[in-house]
């Protein structure tokens, strides 16, 4: 893949503050507080179809990256060749994305359900321990780049939004999320999107900026992104008038992306550039 929508984001789990003894050599060492949702990369309440994260220790021995070899037609691998990683999420065997030694990226698998999941790594034959996650039918967030910045760009030549090149007012742009639940028609176990869908709540979604609600009409599809597994893609018209580097929010009923997201809508001013978006789009090629 040669876009940033790869799916994958490589941190360091120090970045998330996660520390602990040193465990037996060989064995997957990690918490419930190094499970996450990609997005949003801290503990919290997941959904089905949900782009994940394990942080841990002795995850795998090797790093590698989910390519075209590792599928078979649309059938997404639950191993990646030469790793001996797998992960479980209630005894269902989940789609792997990415592996190294200290994290490891899974999809939770659509139609888990809602309730309590449990999400188990095993390396080589040595199991990790088995954690709960709480589940609900939709727990959004949001892809950022580094700051806080919306991972978004303009839907007429495709470019990434930043100080660079920010949004306009009235034009159509694209955000990335992942964890909006259901789709129409469903998403199946391990099979690659390869066609739109529509999420089942589009209904109740709204986007807002600044605290703002930006109109319903103006929303144009909310849904998965065929060829990226876990990643919903919102397109939306923009108002006739942006504020400067709004706060942009999505929420579907009582659930909402974080608060803390900015929409870059100013111009690069003197010193600044578009290196830090290069930067964070580096994991993504």
């Amino acid at each position: 893949m040669n876009t940033p929508l790869r799916g994958v984001l490589l941190v360091s789990a120090a970045c998330l503050g996660l520390s602990g003894s040193e465990p037996p050599r060989g064995v997957p060492t990690y918490s419930a507080s190094g499970i996450v949702q990609l997005a949003r990369l801290k503990p919290g309440p997941v959904a089905p179809n949900t782009l994940m994260a394990i942080f841990g220790k002795e995850l795998a021995w090797v790093t590698r990256f989910r390519t075209a070899d590792d599928s078979s037609g649309d059938l997404l691998p639950i191993l990646l060749s030469g790793t001996g990683v797998t992960v479980s999420v209630n005894g269902l065997a989940a789609t792997i994305e990415m592996v190294s030694p200290e994290q490891v990226n899974f999809l939770l698998p659509p139609g888990v359900g809602s309730g309590t999941a449990e999400v188990r790594l095993v390396m080589n034959g040595r199991a990790g321990p088995a954690v709960k996650l709480e589940l609900r039918e939709i727990a959004p967030g949001m892809f950022t780049l580094e700051d806080g910045v919306a991972l978004a760009r303009h839907a007429e030549n495709f470019e990434w939004i930043d100080h660079a090149k920010p949004a306009l007012p009235g034009e159509r742009i694209s955000l990335y999320l992942t964890g909006l639940g259901a789709t129409r028609p469903q998403q199946r176990y391990r099979t690659m999107p390869r066609e739109e869908a529509e999420i089942e709540r589009k209904a109740d979604l709204r986007v807002s900026l600044d605290g703002v609600q930006i109109e319903a009409s103006a929303v144009e599809y909310a849904g998965v992104m065929p060829g990226f597994p876990g990643i919903y893609e919102i397109r939306l018209i923009l108002p006739p008038e942006l504020p400067a580097d709004p706060l942009v929010r999505v929420e579907i009923a009582d659930e909402a992306t974080q608060e803390d997201v900015r929409l870059i809508t100013t111009a690069a001013t003197s010193g600044e550039n578009s290196d830090a978006t290069a930067k964070a789009l580096v994991a993504f090629q």
